[in-house]
């Protein structure tokens, strides 16, 4: 049953058995409400274990199903007004998220930006699309799955969410070399048409990453990690620079 693995991977058990067997073993309700009373955890700090939980549920959930005070039970903090007072609201904890995990995308996507290079790849759409989505499918939970992936689908289609990546690209230079490559190849598609396909590109991507976890975790046959992700480049380069109906004019 579907739903039921979509509600375990909603949860990572306090101590992961071996492989994915974990994925089987937590059981959980399918609905935000029911997320009280997870075994505890240790984090360095409040802060970070909010940032943690509240990246599980909008994964998990979306941007706007999930109450401030959902993540605060998720994260085991006991003042009701913690999320609040750290981050003041949703907007500003969405950002913290990403200030936590963007500088170890951005250090991956620099190597293999500096690779990209070394081997001439830059012209390559296949390489420019690895190098735009691969940071993103090997960042993994302490249990191999993919949160921030699962996060960063619903951040893209949430309104505020691509403002607020917008406000975070100054410091992620690799990433904006990265779609300035992907620009160059793309002749006479108009900017905004592209940059709308690569949205809607990565969402796909991201939610097919989604349910490859959710098979995993029912025990499903899968497509092998390497063909699967291929697959997935193929993809965003046939969604992102295939002719416009109507080309920028030159």
């Amino acid at each position: 049953m579907r739903q039921r693995s979509r509600a375990a991977l909603r949860r990572a058990p306090a101590m992961p058995p071996p492989e994915r067997e974990w994925l089987d073993r937590a059981g959980r309700s399918a609905h935000p409400d029911g997320m009280a009373g997870h075994p505890s955890r240790s984090y360095k700090s409040t802060p970070m274990a909010i940032i943690e939980a509240a990246e599980r549920l909008f994964g998990s959930y979306g941007i706007e199903a999930v109450s401030l005070r959902q993540i605060g039970l998720e994260a085991n903090v006991a003042n009701k007004s913690a999320v609040n007072y750290h981050f003041g609201d949703r907007a500003e904890l969405i950002r913290a998220i990403w200030q936590h995990r963007l500088p170890t995308l951005e250090a991956r996507r620099k190597m293999l930006l500096r690779q990209m290079h070394e081997r001439g790849e830059t012209r390559d759409p296949h390489a420019v699309a690895r190098l735009l989505v691969q940071p993103n499918y090997e960042l993994l939970d302490a249990q191999g799955v993919h949160r921030y992936t699962a996060f960063f689908r619903h951040a893209l289609r949430w309104r505020q969410g691509q403002e607020l990546r917008a406000r975070e690209m100054g410091t992620t230079p690799a990433s904006l070399e990265a779609i300035s490559l992907l620009k160059d190849l793309a002749g006479d598609i108009p900017e905004d048409l592209l940059m709308h396909r690569l949205r809607y590109a990565c969402c796909s991507l991201f939610d097919m990453i989604f349910d490859r976890d959710c098979d995993v975790a029912e025990g499903r046959p899968v497509m092998p990690e390497d063909a699967f992700l291929a697959e997935g480049i193929d993809m965003i380069v046939a969604l992102c620079l295939r002719p416009a109906r109507h080309p920028r004019p030159v």
